[in-house]
């Protein structure tokens, strides 16, 4: 009976390792998705001139802030580096469109923000 009850044993431990790697992944995938939306929305403000220098929004989007971002468990993969360096084209593409930059004329609070955060990041270096 003890023989049986073991290959059942293991094979019960082997979804639960499968869902843990699952939530582990998804984890990531959404504080990595975060991340990408925040380089998006700074180079747009960016692009916008809303945000005086890509400079400053370095401590925000570089590739370090990303490993603090998403958890230093992890490296930059080639995948992560080129989603980000897309974020950053796709901020600056969006504010090169006529009236895009109008959204912080409508929304002053989404400049303020960006403005904050850029000023927080600088504050702690």
């Amino acid at each position: 009976m003890a023989i049986v009850s073991s290959p059942a044993r293991a094979q019960q431990a082997e979804p639960q390792a499968n869902t843990f790697r699952a939530k582990i992944k998804a984890k990531y995938a959404e504080k990595r998705e975060r991340f990408m939306h925040r380089v998006k929305d700074l180079y747009f403000a960016v692009g916008c001139k809303v945000l005086a220098s890509e400079a400053g929004i370095l401590p925000l989007t570089s590739a370090e802030s990303y490993l603090t971002f998403v958890g230093d468990q992890t490296i930059i993969d080639t995948k992560d580096e080129s989603l980000r360096q897309e974020a950053m084209r796709e901020g600056l593409e969006r504010a090169a469109k006529p009236g895009e930059c109008d959204y912080y004329r409508r929304h002053p609070e989404a400049a303020e923000a960006a403005r904050r955060a850029v000023a927080e990041a600088a504050a702690k270096r």
